[in-house]
């Protein structure tokens, strides 16, 4: 029986589409260091998740500034990390001049950029979370830094929206908000709001859909608004195929 072929070592490569695509995750998260980009990096983390790093040395200490998902593809990661080297060869500390503006956004400059770096990639029905974010977090959380909303705050929002299944919907949205900027170290997230927080009791015909549901959800939709209909009433709605044993109505 033939032996398995020694594993070539992943911490250096000439980073290319193909060879992204074929890393797994380990148990343990992992950088690939671009041979062509001076401290461009790959990390890949336990979920899958990949990212390019930025990582450079300040006073003799390693720093990390992160460049964003593989999805903003790799020439735009290098060419950011150029940038970036020139930065830092100029004497600048860009991920520290980084984290000091994420630590000023507010909720409202998150869900922005959530939308804008994220969401409308990844999301064809964006636009629906998004309105349901403009309508009932804006409003009570546009001034807030995002770093400080809490758990208490994230309970208050859920008891002011009546409608049960529209309060789950909203927490959805706002979950997947702090998600990101946990896992892109946006506006100085730490702890996660969202998380311990129930949702509504709904029975099994309005089960409540999960953070990665969410954007299938919306998908199904196209450009129906949901801005004063209920969502799950809506979908019954245009899915209830027409009645014909009423009498027609002249």
């Amino acid at each position: 029986m033939p032996q398995d072929k020694p594993r070539r070592d992943p911490n250096k490569h000439k980073l290319n589409d193909p060879f992204i695509k074929s890393l797994q995750p380990t148990d343990k998260p992992f950088l690939v260091w671009d041979t062509k980009t001076t401290g461009l990096a790959l990390r890949v983390q336990t979920s899958g998740h990949k990212s390019y790093k930025y990582i450079y040395s300040r006073h003799g200490r390693p720093r990390w500034y992160s460049i964003g998902d593989i999805d903003i593809g790799l020439a735009k990661a290098r060419i950011e990390a150029d940038k970036l080297r020139v930065l830092v060869n100029d004497g600048k500390d860009p991920a520290a001049d980084k984290a000091a503006q994420r630590g000023a956004d507010t909720f409202e400059e998150l869900a922005t950029k959530y939308v804008e770096q994220y969401a409308k990639r990844e999301n064809k029905s964006w636009k629906q979370a998004d309105d349901l974010v403009k309508k009932h977090l804006i409003p009570k959380w546009r001034k807030s830094k995002a770093a400080d909303i809490t758990r208490s705050d994230v309970k208050t929002m859920m008891r002011s929206i009546k409608a049960p299944i529209v309060a789950n919907q909203v927490l959805s949205s706002a979950s997947a908000i702090f998600s990101w900027a946990i896992r892109e170290e946006e506006a100085g997230v730490k702890i996660h709001p969202c998380i311990g927080v129930d949702r509504n009791d709904t029975s099994d015909r309005d089960r409540v859909l999960s953070d990665s549901e969410v954007p299938k959800f919306w998908n199904a939709f196209g450009d129906v608004s949901f801005e004063d209909v209920d969502p799950i009433e809506g979908m019954t709605r245009r899915s209830r195929p027409p009645r014909h044993d009423r009498a027609p109505v002249f």
